[in-house]
Formats: C-alpha cells, structure tokens, sequence
C-alpha cells in the first residue's frame, strides 16, 4: 500500500509542476494546463473513430511484437548453442542495434505501405533485444549444469526443456515487459510518418496540424496507459494474478535433469 501512496504523490507532485508552468507560460499553445488537456481528452475518447484508432495501433504492435518475439527466442535459442549460428547472425544484429529509428521508418516507407511500414519497423527495433536476451541467457547457464549434461549424454529435447528455457525465461521476461511498450512507441513514431488511415499517430500528426498541444498531450497519455498496460500484461505478476505461478521465475534445473 506505501508503494501506491509514494506513486500517488509522485504523480501529484508531476500535475502541479505542470499546472505551475501552465501558468508561467500563459500560453495554451505552448503549454495548455491540465484542465485544457483533460478537456481535449474528453473530446478525443468520446469521437467515433477513438476505439478505431486505438486498434488499429494495437493491432500493428501487437503483430510486430509477436513477429520479433518468436523470431528473437527461435533463433536466439540456435545462436545461444551454436556458435556458428552466432558470429553468422553477429553482423545482422550488430546492424539493427546501431540503425537510427528514423532511418527503420523512412526506409519502411520506401519498401512498404502505409499501413505495413509501422510493423516492419517494431519488428526491426524489437528482434535484437529479444535475441539478445535468449542468447545471454542460454550463455550464462551453470557450467556445473553443462558438465552434467556431457556426463550423462542428456538428449537435445531434455537441454532444450529443463535447461535452456528456465535459464531464459526470467530475464526474457523482464526484457519483454520492456520491450513491448517500447514495440508501441515506436509503432506511433512510425505511423506519425506514414499516417495510416486509422491510428494514434495519425491523431497526433492531426493535432499537430491543427496546432493543438492539448490534443498532443492527451494522445500522449493515452499511449502512456496502453504502454502500461502492455507492460502489466506480459508481467509475471499478471500471470500469477490469473494462477499461472510461477511463469517468469527460474526454476531449479538439477532436479529435472
């Protein structure tokens, strides 16, 4: 319950900070006060295309997401026991972590539509860091563990099962929590480029035209409560809240071995 209180305080504290500086600047189109933008929430929620618009960018998120998560654990899981597999897909990965986000979307645009092109750049921006946490985790396994496995001559389906996958699971966990809130911001960065037909980012790009800073700012926390959300979703505590215990956390490997 502290926690939630220190949270409460802390999001109190941002709203007078920002009702202050409101003040200070005198001027809506610069800097609108919380009760401008409450109101230009009201009016962006309660439009006909609202729902729509949401959708439409969960739906790209999502699909890029799901994309680049089962791209990064498949081949990240080849490259963790395989170190041909990892210098080979060294430069690829190397590449995609060092490309400026705003060159992913304008060559996206380039070789797809856009309504694709935002996929294509979450998928882009979100496989390394899935992969990299597959890799690092099947690369840190217990070298007692390793040992045993050479030992006893265990089967590839059983190191795959009862070592590799718990050993990752934790981190890759915590880093796809992270990873997919990231997935929808950069989703809308995308989109505020390509302007879809539907879309968050195109609401943005729509009030910036109309040079509503009110209606940036609305738009703004409503991609920062979708961003939570995700998070929350892909969360172990979500998992335990439903009864799966235990998803995330790494099991003791010895014993199933």
């Amino acid at each position: 319950m502290k926690s939630r209180h220190y949270t409460l305080l802390s999001i109190t504290i941002l709203v007078i900070l920002w009702w202050i500086g409101a003040v200070l600047a005198d001027n809506p189109i610069k800097f609108p006060t919380p009760i401008e933008t409450l109101i230009a929430f009201s009016d962006i929620v309660t439009s006909k295309t609202f729902f729509l618009q949401v959708l439409s960018t969960l739906r790209r998120a999502m699909i890029g997401f799901v994309i680049a998560f089962a791209g990064g654990v498949c081949l990240g899981i080849v490259s963790g026991v395989s170190n041909q597999a990892y210098y080979l897909l060294r430069p690829l990965i190397l590449a995609q972590r060092s490309v400026p986000t705003m060159a992913v979307i304008l060559l996206a645009l380039i070789w797809l539509g856009r309504d694709i092109a935002p996929i294509l750049v979450g998928i882009i921006l979100i496989f390394p860091i899935i992969y990299s946490a597959v890799v690092d985790g099947i690369r840190h396994v217990d070298v007692q563990l390793l040992e045993m496995v050479k030992v006893y001559h265990i089967s590839k389906k059983k190191r795959l099962y009862h070592l590799y996958l718990p050993s990752i699971r934790s981190s890759l966990f915590a880093v796809a929590s992270a990873a997919i809130s990231l997935n929808l911001k950069v989703t809308i960065a995308a989109e505020v480029l390509s302007q879809p037909g539907q879309g968050i980012g195109t609401g943005f790009q729509m009030e910036k035209i109309a040079l509503n800073t009110a209606g940036l700012l609305a738009w703004a926390v409503i991609a920062i409560a979708l961003g939570a959300l995700l998070e929350f979703l892909v969360s172990p505590r979500f998992f335990n809240l439903i009864g799966l215990r235990g998803v995330g956390r790494t099991r003791g490997s010895k014993k199933s071995l």
